[in-house]
C-alpha cells in the first residue's frame, strides 16, 4: 500500500486534505479517501483514480457552505482486495463510530477476521484494515486510547495506524510499528500533521518528529503525548531541509525530463564538502566515521535500481579497493545463510530510505551487531536512523517513479566510498587516485554536453518505438548499466526488454535473434571495446539492428549515440544518462503517462 495520510484542526479541512493529497500525486496510487468533521458530525468520501476524482466527488457530495474543521485522507496502492471505494481508506467499524487509515500489512487478519464472523459481524470490503477497525469495536474499553492499546497486541507482523472517533471529535491516535510515519505541527498547535513521506510535511512544517517502532502519539485538546510501552516519554523535533524536498515541474514536459536535466547538478552536490579538487583529494572529514574501523569486506543490500548501483559499487571496490564485495537482492536476504562477520560492511541502499524490503535484513543485521551504513536520499528516513553511519546522496527531491538522478548520485557516492577504501587501505596508487578525482571535476560539463544531444536520441527512438522487445548489453562496469536501462525501458515504455551479459549471447540467446529484436549495447572505448565489437559482429550478423553507446563511432551499428571520452572508470556516468534518454524519449513518443508508470509506486513501503 502506498499511502500518505493527514490530520488537520482548521476551519478548511476539506480542501486542505484535498490539497496536500494532490501534491504527492507522484507516489503511485490507484484510489483515495477521506473523512471530515466537525464535532459528531463526520463525513466519508472515497474514489477510484486520481485525487482530481475526489475532489470532484467532494465537491457534488458537501454542501457548498459545509465547513469541517478536522479529518484523516489516504491514497492507496492495493495489496488487499481490489481496486474498489469499497477497500478504499478510510474504513470504519460496524457501528460507524471508529475511522482509520492504515499502512502495511496484518498477516493474521484472515484469522482474526473469521473470528469476528463467528460474532455476526459483517464486512463491505476484503482488506485487512478493515478487520482492525471491527476489532476496535469488538474490544471497546470505555476510550479510543485504551481501546488502541488493546487491540495492538494482537496483531501481527508491522502497521502504522491512525484513528479518529465520532464520539470524541477532539482526539486522535497515531501508532507505529515497522512502517514509516512522520509528525509535524503548527507552532500554535492547532494543526497537527502526520505522513508517510517527510516531503509532505516540507510544505507546511519547518519540524517533525520520528517516531520509532512500538511508539504511540496521543492528540487531545490541541496537545499531545507520545507513549512508548505504555509509558509516557519525550521526544524533541527535528528541522527538516525545506528547500531540498520541495519540487516543481517549471518548463519540462515531464518531471522525468527535468531529472535526467538535473544530473549535473547532483553530481556538483554530491562532490560538496566531500572532495577537494584544489589538492585532488577526498576530504577527510565526511568520511570520519570510517575511519575509526577497519573493514575488508563489503556487501551491498537493496532492490531495483538502488541494487544496481550497488552492482556497479562491486566493481569499483573489486577494482580500486581490492574489497570482496558482492550485493545482495534485499527481498531475498532473509531467505539465504549469510555468514555475519566483523570485517563486513553492510551497505544499505535506498532513494527513500524507507524501502519495506531493505528495512527487515537492516533490523536483522543490527540483531547480530553487524556494522552498518546508508545511502539514502531523504534525511530522516527510517534506514538512515537504523543504520551505523552513512552519507547522503543529496540528490533533492526525486518525484519521477523511476529512478534517474537518485541513482547518478547513488553510483558517485559509492564510487567515492570505493576511493577512500583504496586510498586508506594503500590498494589504490595515489597517481590512479588522483587522477579518477580530477576527472571526476569534469562529469558534470560532460553530462551536459551529452544532454545536449537529446534531440538526437529523440531521433533514434523514433526508429526504434515501434520493436516489441530488446535486448540490452554489456561488459564489466557497464553490464550493471545495461541492466539498469533495461529496467528503465520496461518500466516507462511498457516494451519488454531484457538485458544480458554481451559474452553471454552465443550460450543462449540468438536463438531469439531475428531482424525485430534489436539490441542496445554500452561500448565505451574501454580494454573491452574490442570485445564487445565482436558481439556487435556476432549479431550483425544475423541482421538484428544495433543501437551502440560509446564515444567512438561503430561502424556496424544502425544507430549510434555518442558519449564524451573520459577514464574508463567514469563512463557509466555518461552511458546510464544515454540509456535514460532513450527510455524516456521512447515512451513520450508512445504517449505512455511517464511520470507515474502503472502499477509502480516511488517508494514501496510493504513487502
Amino acid at each position: 500500500m502506498c499511502w500518505i495520510f493527514w490530520y488537520i484542526w482548521n476551519k478548511n479541512a476539506t480542501s486542505k486534505l484535498i490539497h496536500w493529497l494532490e501534491k504527492l500525486e507522484y507516489r503511485w496510487y490507484d484510489s483515495s479517501g477521506f473523512v471530515v468533521g466537525k464535532d459528531w458530525d463526520l463525513k466519508l468520501i472515497k474514489s477510484v483514480g486520481k485525487v482530481s476524482n475526489l475532489s470532484e466527488k467532494s465537491t457534488n457530495t458537501l454542501a457548498e457552505n459545509e465547513t469541517f474543521s478536522y479529518g484523516i485522507a489516504h491514497t492507496r496502492w492495493a495489496t488487499h482486495g481490489g481496486v474498489t471505494e469499497f477497500n478504499c481508506h478510510p474504513h470504519y467499524s460496524e457501528n460507524e463510530r471508529i475511522f482509520l487509515v492504515h499502512n502495511w500489512i496484518i498477516e493474521n487478519y484472515r484469522e482474526l477476521k473469521d473470528e469476528l464472523l463467528k460474532k455476526w459481524y459483517s464486512f463491505y470490503g476484503e482488506t485487512d484494515s478493515e478487520v482492525v477497525a471491527k476489532l476496535i469495536e469488538e474490544n471497546w474499553d470505555q476510550n479510543l486510547l485504551k481501546t488502541v492499546e488493546k487491540v495492538l497486541p494482537i496483531l501481527e507482523w508491522a502497521y502504522a495506524f491512525l484513528f479518529i472517533s465520532r464520539d470524541n471529535p477532539d482526539e486522535i491516535i497515531w501508532v507505529k510499528y515497522w512502517s514509516p510515519l512522520v509528525f509535524g505541527y503548527s507552532k500554535d498547535k492547532s494543526e497537527f500533521y502526520f505522513s508517510s513521506d517527510t516531503q509532505a510535511l516540507a510544505w507546511i512544517v519547518d519540524d517533525v518528529i520520528f517516531l520509532d517502532d512500538g511508539e504511540l502519539v496521543y492528540i487531545k485538546n490541541n496537545d499531545y503525548t507520545i507513549k512508548s510501552e505504555w509509558k509516557l516519554i519525550s521526544k524533541s523535533a527535528e528541522k527538516i531541509d525545506v528547500a531540498s524536498l520541495k519540487a516543481e515541474k517549471w518548463d519540462f514536459k515531464h518531471f522525468m525530463l527535468k531529472e535526467i536535466f538535473e544530473q549535473p547538478k547532483v553530481l556538483e552536490d554530491v562532490f560538496r564538502w566531500r572532495i577537494d579538487f584544489t589538492n585532488s583529494r577526498l576530504n577527510a572529514a565526511a568520511f570520519e566515521e570510517l575511519d575509526k574501523h577497519v573493514f575488508s569486506k563489503i556487501t551491498f543490500v537493496a532492490c531495483g535500481t538502488s541494487y544496481h548501483a550497488g552492482w556497479l559499487g562491486t566493481y569499483w571496490f573489486e577494482d580500486l579497493a581490492d574489497m570482496e564485495s558482492r550485493v545482495e537482492v534485499a527481498s531475498e536476504f532473509e531467505y539465504k545463510n549469510i555468514k555475519i562477520d566483523s570485517e563486513t560492511l553492510y551497505v544499505f541502499i535506498s532513494q527513500s530510505g524507507e524501502t519495506a524490503d531493505s528495512i527487515e535484513p537492516l533490523k536483522y543485521l543490527k540483531s547480530k551487531w553487524a556494522s552498518t551504513f546508508w545511502i539514502v536520499n531523504v534525511v530522516g528516513s527510517t534506514i538512515s536512523r537504523l543504520t551505523d553511519f552513512g552519507l547522503f546522496t543529496r540528490a533533492g527531491t526525486e518525484v519521477w517513479v523511476a529512478s534517474t538522478k537518485a541513482f547518478t548520485a547513488q553510483i558517485c557516492t559509492i564510487l567515492l566510498l570505493a576511493l577512500y577504501f583504496g586510498e586508506k587501505n594503500w590498494n589504490l596508487s595515489r597517481q590512479k587516485y588522483r587522477q579518477i578525482i580530477q576527472e571526476l571535476h569534469s562529469i558534470p560539463e560532460k553530462i551536459n554536453e551529452l544532454l545536449s544531444t537529446s534531440d538526437n536520441i529523440r531521433n533514434i527512438a523514433e526508429n526504434i518505438k515501434n520493436y516489441k522487445q530488446f535486448f540490452f548489453l554489456g561488459r564489466h562496469l557497464e553490464l550493471a548499466i545495461a541492466y539498469e536501462s533495461s529496467l528503465k525501458f520496461k518500466e516507462i515504455s511498457y516494451l519488454n526488454s531484457q538485458a544480458l551479459p554481451s559474452g553471454e549471447l552465443k550460450h543462449w540467446s540468438l536463438a531469439l535473434v531475428d531482424e525485430d529484436f534489436p539490441s542496445m549495447i554500452f561500448m565505451p572505448n574501454d580494454f573491452l571495446y574490442e570485445k564487445n565489437l565482436s558481439s556487435v559482429q556476432e549479431v550483425k550478423a544475423r541482421k538484428w539492428e544495433i543501437l551502440a553507446i560509446s564515444d567512438k563511432n561503430v561502424d556496424s551499428a544502425t544507430w549510434n549515440i555518442s558519449i564524451p571520452q573520459t577514464l574508463e572508470e567514469l563512463y557509466p556516468f555518461l552511458t546510464a544518462i544515454a540509456g535514460q534518454l532513450v527510455a524516456y524519449h521512447t515512451a513520450d513518443l508512445l504517449y505512455r503517462n511517464i511520470d507515474k508508470p502503472r502499477n509502480l509506486a516511488k517508494s514501496v513501503t510493504v513487502k
